[in-house]
């Protein structure tokens, strides 16, 4: 090869964006309860996988999910104690619909930022006291080495902002 055509194939090489593989989390995740954060009392939201889905149950997290992911979507079976939820989030920023608190449905985008799912969504649901919206966002991300997922969501509701951390270990 010519030294000036070497060098052009180089340059094109150099020049071609290098596409970051997004992580695949799909998989056998078990809670690592050492590692996240205390679940408190109810009222905050949850992270489907983290603790319920954004918008999921008060005061509760998954020990155990199972998710299968695609290029275009992720659905996450999540295991807390007897009862299972499924949720399937569309990747592209579609709107997804999945059961929420108190039987409402809840409505959330995702998207990928880098290399992390986010997740956000809202939700209203009445209680004894009225309605009550609640809005929630999950960040979903994994160790370089793909062995731990964490899932912190952030959920905003009429009784202020509440953050969770949720880790998990590939089982």
């Amino acid at each position: 090869m010519k030294p000036s055509l070497a060098l052009a194939a180089a340059l094109a090489l150099l020049a071609t964006p290098l596409v970051a593989q997004k992580p695949d989390f799909s998989g056998n995740w078990k809670l690592n309860a050492d590692a996240s954060d205390p679940v408190g009392p109810p009222g905050g939201g949850g992270g489907g996988g983290g603790q319920r889905g954004p918008g999921g149950g008060a005061g509760m997290r998954a020990t155990e999910v199972f998710i299968t992911q695609s290029d275009s979507k992720i659905v996450i079976e999540s295991k807390m104690g007897d009862r299972t939820r499924v949720t399937t989030y569309y990747l592209d920023g579609r709107e997804s619909k999945n059961p929420g608190m108190r039987d409402a449905e809840m409505t959330t985008k995702s998207t990928w930022a880098d290399n992390t799912i986010v997740t956000e969504g809202e939700n209203t649901v009445t209680t004894p006291m009225g309605e009550m919206t609640i809005k929630s966002k999950e960040v979903r991300s994994m160790s370089a080495d793909g062995k731990q997922m964490t899932v912190v969501t952030t959920a905003v509701t009429p009784q202020g902002e509440r953050t969770r951390k949720a880790v998990y270990d590939k089982a």
